[in-house]
């Protein structure tokens, strides 16, 4: 944008976004493309004003208005200090508001933003429908969004990236609203939860408050996924969604903490034994949602797109390939964990543990990451009688995977110690990220991420 200034004149830009309802007081805007004009394009630009060409503006309306992009508008004002919206600004852009109202789509809304020259220095606002007035945003440097409460003036909060009935064994679940459970433990002594974060102080207050305000999706209760509840718990995360449609098994014993032949005998959900593991850390003051069924559930949808976080710990590729595609549609970050076992022909055992972290919004994922393999997600989501035939001819494994609980140890433990640095910010992982741990070997590997882009691909290519 500050290449198209040759002498400090007023320059603007255009964010055309899609929206996701999170809920009737957020919503949340996805960048979809960046136009910014060349001069040909101004009628009049100068360091007090511009004026676009009406063909410009014309190409602007009919390509992406009329597809149904909210429109984001920015454009610069002379000076370095914090930047002022202007009278003109509020009457042409009220204008403008009532103007997409009574044209396009009625759910379409103007948000204008201005920066000072340096573009360090932001101040955005969203108008209503009518232009009669507006609300302000805010933009944050993070892929986790602060919280912001809607406050006694009732105002909408709105969150924006700047650039981001089922039936299985013995157990049947519910329908819509009654599939899930929500539990609230309200505050009651905060002297006594300070004190549980005394020794992380050495981090700052900043980092506590964002794990205390962070929601996270955990898709997959198992060995890995409850053993990461635990460890992030214990950091400072109080906000949970439980998504696992499975049961407590003996098999699970060896690998989940704190998991006992009581619950293998109740048949215990998965999402109930996690929420326990997070009540014992919490006697007050956290929210644990369980939805105890498949991530392909309309209601585990909605809770994954309203979440900051989403972490799939499941053991089938076919999940995971949800979860991604979930996580591109509501540019949500993505934390995917795996371990794998096997002995090789001298009776030596092989073993890797994976944390793998797209980068938002696309240019590689799970799939053409060669993370996951498309063809048996596709073989897992099929039918059980073509599953029955694809085991039989070989295709897929009729047994459980082998497990430890040391290695998922390691997994988990590893992606927690990534999220701390995700949310202090010390940890850059814009273009992704993907670490690989090999045992006996004892050694750590970091895939080249340059090396996954893949712009062609179906799922997280330049057209998603």
């Amino acid at each position: 944008m500050l290449n198209t200034q040759t002498a400090g004149e007023e320059i603007i830009g255009f964010f055309f976004c899609k929206h996701h309802q999170i809920s009737e007081t957020q919503l949340r805007y996805f960048p979809k493309t960046w136009v910014v004009p060349t001069q040909s394009c101004y009628e009049h630009q100068s360091t007090t004003g511009l004026v676009l060409k009406q063909e410009f503006h014309l190409y602007l309306l009919q390509t992406y208005l009329e597809n149904g992009f909210d429109i984001v508008h920015i454009h610069t004002h002379p000076g370095f200090d914090t930047p002022c919206f202007s009278a003109v600004d509020d009457r042409y852009e009220s204008e403008y508001a009532q103007f997409i109202a009574n044209n396009f789509d009625s759910q379409l809304q103007l948000i204008s933003g201005i920066f000072n020259e340096s573009l360090q220095k932001p101040n955005f606002r969203i108008w209503n429908q009518l232009g009669s007035s507006f609300e302000e945003v805010d933009f944050y440097h993070s892929w986790f969004e602060r919280r912001q409460e809607a406050g006694g003036r009732g105002q909408k909060v709105v969150e924006t990236l700047s650039y981001s009935q089922a039936v299985d064994g013995d157990l049947t679940l519910p329908t819509n609203k009654e599939l899930f459970s929500e539990t609230e433990m309200k505050l009651e002594q905060t002297g006594s939860s300070d004190a549980m974060f005394a020794r992380q102080e050495i981090f700052g207050n900043a980092l506590q408050e964002k794990l205390n305000e962070l929601t996270v999706t955990l898709i997959g209760c198992g060995g890995i996924g409850s053993v990461f509840a635990e460890v992030l718990g214990r950091l400072g995360v109080k906000n949970w969604v439980l998504i696992d449609h499975d049961c407590i098994e003996t098999t699970n014993l060896n690998r989940m903490p704190g998991a006992t032949w009581e619950m293998v005998d109740q048949q215990l959900p998965k999402v109930e034994y996690v929420k326990q593991l997070i009540q014992q850390i919490y006697h007050t003051n956290a929210t644990v949602k369980t939805i105890p069924t498949t991530i392909e559930n309309e209601l585990a949808t909605q809770e994954i797109g309203a979440s900051d976080l989403i972490v799939v710990a499941t053991d089938n590729h076919y999940s995971r390939q949800v979860a991604q595609e979930l996580a591109l549609k509501y540019m949500r970050p993505l934390v995917c964990l795996g371990t794998h076992i096997d002995i090789k022909s001298n009776g030596v055992p092989r073993m890797y543990c994976r944390t793998t972290i797209p980068p938002l919004g696309g240019g590689w994922c799970l799939m053409c990451g060669n993370i996951i393999n498309p063809q048996m997600a596709a073989l897992e989501s099929a039918p059980r009688e073509i599953e029955q035939v694809a085991q039989d001819a070989g295709y897929m494994e009729g047994i459980d995977a082998p497990a430890v609980y040391w290695l998922n140890s390691i997994c988990a433990s590893t992606a927690v110690g990534i999220i701390q640095g995700m949310v202090s910010g010390f940890l850059d992982i814009d273009a992704g990220l993907d670490w690989i741990y090999k045992f006996p070997e004892s050694k750590w590997y970091k895939t080249d991420t340059d090396y996954l882009v893949n712009t062609d691909c179906y799922f997280c290519g330049a057209e998603v």
